[in-house]
């Protein structure tokens, strides 16, 4: 079985338990990301070769977090959740810097910027429990995530000229990227369609949210060039490691999160 054979059968079985999930099960939902989680933990910890103390100290400070809201009837998560997405939005928005200046610009190796680093990586995954309320911005997300990854591969291999990134990935193309963002745009369309939205700043939405989701691709792929690896793990068939699989979705959560609330909501 050929690579993209693979590629697109775990991508299929992958999205029929998601969607699965999104629909008829916020427990399994939620028990999902919480693996998902881990593992991506744990492929980052391997790629960036950060120090099990750090991690136990970065552990201990979310279970003080989760304590704080829980003692306070959550209400702290109302001022949280804008904290933490107007973190998000500085983090991604400096990695835009830092992967189209690799390698003259590489990430800070401190413990500390790893710790960071690491939690503003998957904080985002906790946002989408709390999407899972509004099961159409969900669903929106994913296909915009999953619409410009696949486009973008697609058209890369069909017109793809012209290197993105060429010190990070060379599969990646301007030419894959605009395919992508083009499919992100249709996708959107369809989903408004069916959906009866008439605002049509949803498509601005899925147009930022897509460039985003391909700076987290590329996000990943530094950490992977300074550990001299192809994938952040091996765990899926033609995709490789749970990073691997959900590094655009991470950068794409915040950023979908931010602008649906300031503007759309």
């Amino acid at each position: 079985m050929n690579e993209l054979t693979q590629r697109i059968l775990t991508a299929s079985a992958l999205g029929v338990l998601v969607l699965y999930l999104v629909f008829e099960s916020f427990i399994g939902f939620t028990v999902a990301l919480v693996v998902v989680s881990l593992m991506a933990i744990y492929e980052f910890v391997k790629l960036s070769k950060m120090k099990l103390t750090t991690l136990w100290v970065l552990f201990i400070v979310l279970m003080a977090m989760i304590a704080i809201m829980w003692l306070t009837n959550f209400w702290f998560m109302v001022l949280l959740i804008p904290l933490l997405s107007a973190a998000s939005i500085f983090f991604w928005s400096k990695t835009l810097f830092l992967v189209f200046n690799y390698p003259n610009q590489k990430p800070n190796n401190s413990e500390f910027n790893k710790a960071i680093s690491l939690f503003l990586l998957i904080m985002p995954l906790t946002f989408l429990i709390l999407l899972h309320n509004e099961t159409r911005l969900l669903l929106l997300l994913l296909l915009i995530v999953w619409g410009a990854d696949s486009f973008a591969y697609f058209s890369g291999k069909a017109f793809g000229r012209h290197k993105l990134a060429p010190n990070l990935s060379g599969g990646k193309t301007i030419e894959g990227v605009i395919g992508g963002l083009v499919g992100v745009l249709l996708i959107t369309g369809v989903w408004m369609y069916f959906y009866n939205e008439s605002n049509w700043g949803f498509l601005l939405l899925a147009l930022v949210t897509g460039i985003f989701s391909v700076v987290g691709d590329l996000y990943e792929s530094v950490y992977k060039r300074e550990a001299g690896v192809k994938d952040s793990g091996n765990v899926l068939p033609g995709h490789g490691g749970i990073l691997d699989r959900i590094d655009g979705l991470l950068a794409a959560t915040p950023v979908f999160m931010t602008i649906d609330m300031i503007f759309l909501a």
